[in-house]
């Protein structure tokens, strides 16, 4: 089968959730036999330029369609691309071999899939939506935190109508968790699926354990591996505005990835008691070192307080085999998990901290072979099992 990905975001080099899953996405299709291609726009300014996808529209641009674009970039790309003939053109001479199903991850850019299939296929074509969040309730949240709640919601009313034509005019959706297939399922009409989000099993080499032990200073450590999306830097503050006395003098809070300077840079990370003689910001590391950090690690936190679907992180904690302290958020779609050995899941800030004191002062755990083979579950050709099987029986 030909298929063809959308997305406001390259995966050749990922970094954040939503690049590591189309990317693998991409890697299990063609490992099934598909012929693929990808093509989308750079809904941002730090993602590289890649074969197929189109620079964003200019701020400017997105203004005709939204007053203040802030935030709400993706969504006025989206209807940039649809409406606009010009960029539509632009987009949709990317696409160099006519598809059988084209796989849009998230909603932005379903309306020009679907303009796409009415005015320049030469057959039916199958539209597939891959569903990461119910988008609107995530956006109003982040939106609320910066611009507020009568900004807010407008911008969740933008994007709900966003998600509910991408819901209505899909043949098949997949979701990333139960609860997100459920708000799903009564709002479509067409066949609603889970295919979770995973972790790939990478090994771990002498060099990246060196580069890791270095951004630790050699010191026992709790790692927070994170990107720069604001619910991430959100929900560390919630847990550690009133300090890091959980840590003793010697342990190192170790941040991976571009939430770390986004927390230093932010006006809380001054007044949280201990937190900046504790901070190791690791910025955005190699695979290898990323690996290594996960190894060397004797805590991995996961203080996620907002948001839908599932997080990725999660599934990369569990599969590391640390001692993990987590929030209920962090844990949707890895509930079978919470009472694993090593797993504590909190939802206060205080009883997260305290979680953080009691598993630190812990010996390193070390998992039984049974939970070891259970946890292979988080496998991305286990998570992404359901959603090669409907593509391969799918029709129109």
């Amino acid at each position: 089968m030909k298929i063809l990905t959308l997305s406001t975001y390259p995966f050749s080099t990922p970094r954040h959730g939503g690049q590591h899953r189309l990317s693998n996405i991409v890697a299990m299709y063609r490992a099934a036999g598909h012929e693929i291609q990808s093509i989308g726009v750079l809904g941002s300014l730090s993602y590289a330029a890649d074969k197929g996808f189109v620079a964003a529209p200019t701020a400017n641009e997105m203004a005709e369609y939204i007053g203040n674009p802030f935030l709400m970039e993706d969504w006025a790309i989206g209807h940039i691309a649809a409406n606009d003939d010009r960029f539509f053109a632009l987009l949709a001479g990317q696409i160099t071999n006519e598809p059988d199903l084209i796989h849009v991850e998230q909603p932005w850019l379903f309306a020009f899939a679907q303009r796409y299939v009415i005015e320049c296929a030469g057959k039916p074509i199958i539209l597939l939506y891959g569903s990461q969040n119910v988008e609107h309730s995530l956006k109003k949240r982040i939106v609320a935190s910066y611009l507020g709640e009568l900004a807010a919601g407008e911008c969740e009313r933008r994007v709900l109508e966003c998600e509910l034509a991408a819901i209505d005019g899909a043949d098949l959706i997949c979701a990333v968790s139960s609860d997100d297939e459920n708000w799903l399922r009564q709002r479509a009409s067409c066949e609603v699926f889970v295919a979770a989000n995973g972790v790939r099993d990478r090994l771990t080499t002498p060099e990246g354990i060196r580069e890791a032990n270095l951004v630790a200073g050699h010191r026992k450590n709790a790692l927070y591996c994170a990107s720069a999306h604001p619910p991430n830097v959100v929900g560390f503050f919630e847990m550690f505005e009133r300090g890091v006395g959980c840590l003793s003098p010697d342990e190192r809070l170790v941040v991976a990835g571009s939430a770390g300077p986004n927390i230093r840079a932010d006006a809380r990370f001054s007044h949280s008691p201990g937190l900046a003689k504790h901070y190791a910001d690791a910025g955005e590391v190699s695979e290898e070192c990323l690996q290594g950090l996960l190894h060397i690690a004797h805590l991995i936190l996961l203080p996620l307080t907002q948001g839908g679907g599932t997080n990725l992180k999660t599934a990369e904690a569990l599969w590391a085999g640390r001692h993990v302290v987590a929030t209920p958020v962090a844990m949707r779609g890895f509930e079978q998990f919470e009472a694993s050995p090593g797993v504590t899941v909190c939802a206060e800030p205080s009883e997260f901290r305290r979680a953080i004191r009691v598993a630190m002062a812990k010996p390193p755990l070390e998992l039984r072979r049974e939970d070891q083979m259970a946890r292979r579950s988080l496998l991305w050709e286990s998570t992404l099992a359901p959603l090669l099987n409907r593509v391969a029986d799918s029709k129109l």
